[in-house]
């Protein structure tokens, strides 16, 4: 418990401590936010094309050799982001990163679930949803206070002693089970959607640098949509698929992965933006942003043992649905705020995002899982996150773009004007996130219309 739960609270306090510092960092390396968002857009990639495979390879060739591997690629990561001199050295050395968190995403739930007896696999898997709870609380905080005091190198360096302890933990304390199954790895699978992502995401957020019309974003675009097409006929072939498509043959299964697609795009959106908002268009210092930010996780640490209980007496469809219209509502209060909102304001309309996600989250997976076979419930959880890392890819991709070029445009409008640099800064952040924000409010509605289609049943 202790070997899966520091590796778990690693890379869920990750995500939250690089989000906060993604403001600071672009005016480091002097570049744009459609192009600093690939510092969290490359781990995010990572992760897509690799769980499920390496969740498989951890079953045949050991998952304590697999953790224990991904722990230490993990703080090479850390250790590499540290020392990196430009933009693009540091995206690669989260790549590095992003190949290590998925090492152990993939395998620590399977570690537990063979290390407890079957009377005690629910409290361990609570405790790590705890774990997961206070990660994501602590990141934007902790990489806020770290950010102002150390500088933005020390969110990774400072981490790296914890990772290499974790290491020698796994290694020293983890057993192997005495029996592994046969295994097949869709390797092409994986690889056509990693590639497939990555032309499409380039071809979105490279528009604006490189020309909406120009030869690389349309080539790119249409490598995507080809690589795409090649992934569906891989996967309808392969024996183990990355993603099993018999399964969307269910509408309820269709819509409710779906619907998880949308929300996950819609937050992860906002939760790009939010930081740029607070600190650039506001003023706030990294640490006052990083706990304000810590609203939406604190809300969900009571919602989504709720909303399950809930679900068990309520059903799903309508707990869904309210869900993702408190999303809805939070991100359009949050949209509309202005240059010299509130911090009472911010908070509560960042409550109300927090308990519409998490609202939204346990019952729509219980939905995912009911509707498919008993014997294809590992495969259908396996999709579920898979599903959520490339809505939240798409969203990061798409908020990077958009808010890039809305911000060019006020910047440029607000210079005719003969306001001050400081003012031209400050109003075009806060129009631009106004702008994005509501991009990512009609993605959250398509999301609410997706899971109304699914129906009572």
């Amino acid at each position: 418990m202790s070997v899966v739960a520091v590796g778990t609270f690693m890379g869920t306090l990750d995500q939250g401590a690089v989000r906060i510092a993604l403001p600071h960092l672009g005016q480091v390396f002097q570049v744009s936010p459609d192009n600093i968002v690939w510092v969290s857009l490359i781990y995010l990639l990572g992760g897509t094309g690799l769980m499920l495979t390496l969740g498989r390879v951890g079953d045949a060739f050991g998952r304590k050799r697999l953790y224990t591997s991904g722990l230490v690629i993990f703080s090479l990561g850390l250790g590499l982001c540290s020392l990196a001199k430009s933009l693009i050295q540091l995206v690669m050395f989260r790549l590095v990163q992003a190949v290590g968190s998925a090492m152990t995403v993939a395998t620590g739930n399977a570690i537990l679930t063979s290390s407890f007896p079957t009377e005690e696999r629910g409290k361990a898997l609570g405790i790590m949803e705890a774990v997961v709870g206070v990660g994501l609380l602590s990141g934007p905080a902790l990489g806020g206070l770290l950010l102002d005091s150390l500088g933005w190198r020390s969110i990774f360096y400072l981490r790296l002693p914890i990772g290499i302890i974790a290491a020698i933990m796994a290694w020293t304390l983890l057993k192997e089970p005495s029996s592994r199954p046969e295994q097949k790895f869709d390797l092409l699978g994986a690889a056509t959607l990693f590639f497939a992502l990555t032309c499409l995401l380039l071809s979105i957020n490279r528009g604006q640098s490189w020309g909406w019309i120009s030869p690389w974003v349309i080539g790119l675009g249409v490598m995507g949509l080809l690589l795409l097409f090649s992934f569906l006929i891989v996967e309808w072939k392969a024996s183990q698929p990355v993603l099993d498509l018999r399964l969307y043959q269910s509408r309820l299964f269709s819509a409710a992965s779906g619907s998880h697609v949308f929300m996950s795009m819609a937050n992860a959106t906002l939760g790009f933006l939010l930081p740029f908002y607070l600190i650039q268009g506001l003023g706030f210092s990294a640490s006052k942003a990083g706990l304000l930010l810590v609203a939406a996780p604190a809300i969900s640490l009571m919602v989504s043992p709720l909303s399950g209980r809930l679900s068990d007496k309520l059903g799903t469809f309508s707990l869904c649905a309210s869900g993702l219209a408190l999303v809805a509502v939070g991100i359009f209060l949050l949209g509309s705020l202005g240059a010299n909102a509130s911090v009472g304001a911010i908070v509560f309309y960042l409550a109300i995002l927090g308990a519409g996600v998490w609202l939204f989250v346990s019952p729509n997976t219980s939905a995912i899982l009911g509707s498919v076979p008993s014997e294809r419930l590992g495969t259908a959880s396996a999709m579920v996150g898979t599903l959520r890392q490339i809505g939240m890819s798409v969203g990061l991709a798409i908020a990077g773009s958009v808010f890039a070029v809305r911000q060019l445009f006020h910047t440029t409008q607000l210079t005719s004007q003969g306001l001050l640099e400081d003012a031209v800064q400050k109003l075009s952040t806060v129009s631009g996130f106004h702008d994005a924000s509501f991009v990512a409010l009609a993605i959250a509605l398509i999301g609410l219309v997706a899971s109304l289609l699914r129906g009572r049943r």
